[in-house]
């Protein structure tokens, strides 16, 4: 017992020691799942064609001027440096504030568009995509026998993810697990789970093994954040989101058990690319 305490332990450790490493990484209904056209080579990123530049988004943002909010007397300071969670389908970016909140700010208010063009000109430095670098060292592998972190290698190359967002003390989990058991891995998108509610890690563990449904999972202590960030506030539960792996958009909604319109989402946004790195590995198919 007193074994099984300190590797818990040791593991949340190691969980808090990897998000303090890179900063404050806290992190609509529908959007199209069809995939915005690329910008040519050179061409300068600007507001039109923002959501099509998702490679050169920024991790991180800075605000230009100060910017009033909802529920703050004062604006945000010009300067203030947050994270750069997504370019919503409307065109602004949600940018999380850490503790001064998730806030949709005009482009114009941003050097969002500067730093864009750094990494597309290679003055400024992108290493990976922006939704890989925030989650990438924050997940709980449910496939293995023993509770440990999942493999960073098992995140960094992947083209989108999917999250779900349920309680897996909720009724109908185990009906959910067994519907997107058949989309796990589909065209190489990662489903996550983000269980709500208060769970010990080794309950979720070994209730997604019995399920047959082996998915990545945020840890108790982690999963509420990135739901706010990721979440307009009130989302209700359960709730799946597709996107990319820079974090933008492709799907939204609450939880269906007809799963023909994910479906369609993840075909229409994965599945040419899944067949052309099928091609390249086999130049004979």
């Amino acid at each position: 017992m007193k074994r099984t305490s300190l590797v818990l332990l040791l593991l949340s450790l190691a969980l808090i020691a990897a998000s303090c490493a890179e900063g404050s990484d806290e992190l609509e209904t529908r959007a199209s799942p069809s995939e915005p056209a690329k910008p040519l080579d050179g061409e300068e990123v600007t507001p039109r064609n923002l959501l099509a530049s998702e490679r050169f988004w920024p991790y991180r943002v800075a605000l230009t001027e100060p910017h009033a909010v909802v529920g703050r007397s004062e604006p945000l300071p010009a300067g203030l440096v947050g994270v750069l969670i997504r370019v919503e389908s409307s065109g602004l970016p949600r940018i999380d504030f850490g503790s001064l909140g998730k806030h949709e700010i005009p482009v114009r208010s941003t050097d969002l568009l500067e730093r864009a063009n750094g990494i597309r000109r290679g003055e400024l430095e992108k290493s990976e995509p922006n939704f890989v670098h925030a989650i990438k060292a924050r997940m709980l592998d449910s496939a293995s026998d023993s509770l440990r972190p999942l493999r960073l290698e098992a995140s960094i190359d992947r083209r989108g993810f999917l999250c779900v967002f349920a309680d897996p003390a909720d009724e109908g989990f185990g009906a959910l697990a067994g519907a997107l058991v058949p989309l796990h891995e589909r065209h190489g998108v990662m489903t996550i789970l983000f269980p709500r509610g208060d769970h010990p890690d080794p309950e979720v563990h070994e209730q997604l093994r019995a399920l047959g449904w082996p998915v990545p999972f945020l840890s108790d202590f982690l999963s509420e954040p990135y739901a706010r960030t990721l979440l307009p506030e009130g989302t209700p539960l359960p709730h799946v989101m597709l996107q990319t792996a820079e974090g933008r958009v492709l799907f939204q909604g609450p939880w269906r058990a007809d799963t023909s319109e994910l479906v369609a989402a993840f075909d229409a946004a994965f599945a040419e690319a899944a067949a052309r790195s099928m091609a390249d590995l086999d130049p004979a198919r």
